[in-house]
């Protein structure tokens, strides 16, 4: 008897242990990333990179109850993948009020900035005032990027004009050109690919002169209001403390540095 007691007890501590141990086993939480949008997230030999996904890695090892799966996804796909719920959060959209998906939003990652650049040869003659100084010329923009107002507003008036190419190097390329005139560009995304290219663009003795900034936007997590585990609101609330404390202990600031310097 006082064996067959020994045994259960020994047979219900160790089922103790197992279920202390799934309990404290950490939740994977999986956030799509967009896969093509260097410096701030993108792949390079088959690695998932860049400013953000180096910023939400930081923010995760503060938070011992999940583990981050940050996973790369073509731009369009993954907001396809937000609506329908098919997964938990998206990152770097800002807000969008077309996207009522989206809920919430977590604190900001990062406030990125559209700006003109322009030939030097065009900078010749002052040009201070948007969009008035600009008239007739062609602004190189980035295919399927989401443009400025500030922009838009004048092209339709005819007052400048727009010319599309698909990608920062493209754009880039026309630039030193003079294939167009000035290229209306994230800031970092637009710096990043200079360096990149910076021995092929110096053949034509060019460098990438910032005139003036058009607008700028907040970028954030966004969840997705149809994914809801239970463990959603915890999480959210913990990442959003986490990015706070790597934003004032300036973390953040040295990982936007080591992109964007």
């Amino acid at each position: 008897m006082q064996a067959a007691i020994t045994a259960r007890l020994c047979l219900a501590l160790a089922l103790s242990g197992v279920w202390q141990t799934a309990l404290a086993a950490p939740h994977t939480v999986i956030l799509y990333g967009d896969d093509d949008y260097a410096p701030y997230s993108y792949v390079e030999n088959g690695v998932f990179k860049g400013m953000y996904v180096d910023m939400l890695r930081a923010a995760a090892t503060s938070m011992p109850e999940y583990r981050l799966d940050l996973q790369p996804r073509p731009w369009k796909r993954g907001l396809d993948a937000l609506e329908k719920g098919q997964v938990f959060g998206l990152f770097p959209p800002g807000r969008k009020t077309e996207r009522p998906y989206v809920q919430p939003y977590s604190a900001m990652l990062y406030r990125e900035s559209v700006v003109l650049f322009c030939h030097e040869a065009v900078m010749r003659k002052p040009r201070t005032h948007f969009p008035t100084d600009f008239a007739g010329l062609t602004i190189g923009v980035n295919t399927g990027f989401l443009l400025s107002e500030k922009l838009m507003a004048p092209a339709r008036q005819g007052l400048l004009h727009l010319a599309a190419a698909k990608g920062n190097d493209a754009n880039l390329k026309k630039l030193a050109l003079r294939r167009i005139d000035c290229y209306a560009s994230d800031r970092g995304a637009a710096r990043y690919t200079a360096r990149q290219l910076q021995g092929e663009l110096s053949r034509y003795g060019f460098q990438l002169h910032e005139v003036l900034e058009l607008s700028s936007e907040a970028t954030y997590i966004a969840y997705s209001a149809r994914n809801t585990p239970v463990y959603k609101a915890d999480f959210v609330a913990q990442m959003n403390a986490a990015l706070l404390a790597l934003r004032q202990n300036g973390q953040l600031t040295r990982i936007e540095e080591a992109y964007l310097r």
